[in-house]
């Protein structure tokens, strides 16, 4: 094994491009609405016609109408996120748990006076707090013996191809230029990738289990929620018509882990390299604004219908970004193995505008026994953009995700039955795939569908209330390892994600 040049650990600060992505676009401006309060939750989110709920704020602001007494909400809640992966033949299991709370808000009426009185108006309404709109947590695992290549299999594949240029130092070094801080250099750095030279001279890069003959273990873990402060008013016209608007103030944090550990995994031993662990760490967060208004109308006292529009949010992020490198690498040929490590480092600041939002409810309330409810949600997601200062930077990424997102809809259903002071309730949500082309699997959703099912129940008191909701939402993965280093040799895991949220809301009103 020829000599290249012994790096200690290194901090690169670079302005890289790490997280900018469609499948990032998309996790930004995609919402389920799920993780606000209970009601919301037990009936799939179905209350754009029915109102009278917080979450009326971020999804229909003309619900905030309804109230006729103040009233100060706040719901407890706990995440479960699984995951069930097949690699290589072998099946594993990601789990994780999260605790949080899902709204809390203050809504303050106000009774017509004098002119407002004599024209009908009835109520006027003022609310403000937190609604969850997004959870991000999830943890997916694989692992399975792979002989018939390694990480390093596309990293070389894509280095030689590519005719690295070779220039060596005084002392016959080579210094080699071309590689991707991230990735490729990690590798060079440790010793992971080598270089010789054929029969004629030529130098050329490879790596000791380029073949495979290891064992693989991935790990894709997320943290992270986006919520919303919202800032509404509305009001009670004749008690036929209910307007609102909301000033939206969404804000939100990610973090994103991803391991691949490789060792050495056969009979006889690789010749040099013993085992790698490669780790990339993304943290994003950002905040941004939207503007929200609806209406709900009641022609007849058992039917509401319900209309609303949300315009893009505009959205500064933030990105801190880590890739490191750990080997250990016997460069002398005895078992004698060293340990060697990489990292680089980078931070970027950009903006996101997300698509607009239409949604169509239809409400039927028959008495007091039983509530049906149905919201029609339209969202063309090839509209979603990244901007930053720099015009051009990108005019890639954009043009992917013109190319690989389309218009979705999210049909949501919603039924509470109520007798005396309990509630029942149930629901159901099926969001449509945001994918236009069906052969997009980077880590992404096999076709992009999300399906909920809800439960839940309430109590109701004269100034007290407590709900109870529950859902499971279920879609499934394709997941590439190696989907950020070039060249992708090994075979998808196909990955089974769902999710259980439970949460108690706790209401008192005044």
């Amino acid at each position: 094994m020829k000599k290249i040049i012994a790096t200690t650990v290194s901090v690169l600060i670079v302005l890289g491009l790490q997280s900018q992505t469609v499948d990032e676009a998309l996790r930004y401006s995609r919402y389920n609405y799920l993780g606000s309060t209970a009601k919301s939750t037990a009936m799939a989110g179905a209350l754009g016609a029915i109102g009278g709920d917080f979450s009326s704020l971020a999804i229909n602001p003309a619900g905030i109408g309804i109230y006729r007494s103040g009233e100060f909400s706040i719901t407890p809640s706990i995440y479960n996120a699984n995951s069930k992966s097949l690699y290589l033949g072998n099946y594993d299991h990601g789990h994780k748990t999260k605790f949080n709370i899902g709204n809390y808000g203050l809504i303050i009426p106000i009774e017509a006076e004098g002119n407002a009185e004599s024209y009908g108006f009835e109520m006027f309404q003022i609310g403000l707090g937190v609604n969850r709109i997004e959870n991000f947590h999830n943890d997916i695992r694989l692992q399975g013996y792979n002989d018939k290549n390694s990480i390093t299999t596309g990293w070389v594949d894509h280095l030689n191809n590519a005719n690295p240029t070779f220039i060596f130092d005084n002392d016959g070094n080579p210094i080699l230029n071309g590689l991707d801080t991230y990735s490729t250099a990690l590798a060079w750095n440790t010793w992971l990738i080598d270089w010789a030279t054929d029969e004629q001279g030529n130098p050329y890069l490879f790596s000791d289990m380029y073949g495979g003959g290891v064992d693989q273990f991935v790990r894709l873990s997320s943290y992270g929620s986006m919520n919303e402060f919202d800032i509404s008013g509305g009001f009670n016209w004749n008690d036929m018509m209910f307007i609102g608007a909301t000033i939206g103030i969404p804000y939100f944090d990610y973090e994103e882990l991803y391991v691949i550990r490789e060792q050495d995994a056969t009979a006889e031993g690789h010749p040099y390299f013993s085992t790698m662990d490669y780790r990339t760490a993304l943290r994003t967060s950002g905040s941004g604004v939207n503007f929200k208004i609806g209406t709900i109308i009641k022609p007849v006292q058992f039917l509401r219908l319900g209309f609303a529009y949300h315009t893009p949010s505009l959205l500064n992020l933030t990105d801190d970004y880590e890739a490191s490198m750990e080997t250990h690498i016997d460069l002398s040929g005895n078992y004698q193995y060293e340990r060697f490590n990489d990292i680089a480092y980078s931070y970027y600041e950009y903006s996101l505008v997300t698509p607009s939002r239409f949604i169509a409810s239809l409400g039927l309330v028959i008495g007091n026994f039983a509530t049906i409810s149905a919201d029609y949600e339209y969202a063309d997601y090839s509209k979603t953009r990244y901007v930053s200062d720099d015009p051009w930077a990108f005019d890639e990424v954009n043009a992917m995700i013109k190319d690989n997102l389309t218009a979705s809809s999210c049909i949501r259903v919603g039924a509470e039955l109520s007798y005396n002071i309990f509630k029942l309730r149930g629901g159901y949500a099926y969001n449509t795939s945001p994918y236009a082309n069906a052969d997009y699997t980077a880590n992404s959703p096999v076709d992009g569908s999300i399906h909920t099912f809800s439960l839940g129940a309430g109590l109701r008191f004269r100034s007290f209330y407590m709900d109870f909701g529950f859902a499971n939402s279920s879609d499934q993965l394709i997941i590439n390892p190696y989907s950020n280093n070039y060249a992708s040799y090994v075979q998808p895991a196909e990955t089974d994600c769902w999710s259980r949220q439970y949460q108690l809301t706790l209401g008192f009103r005044f």
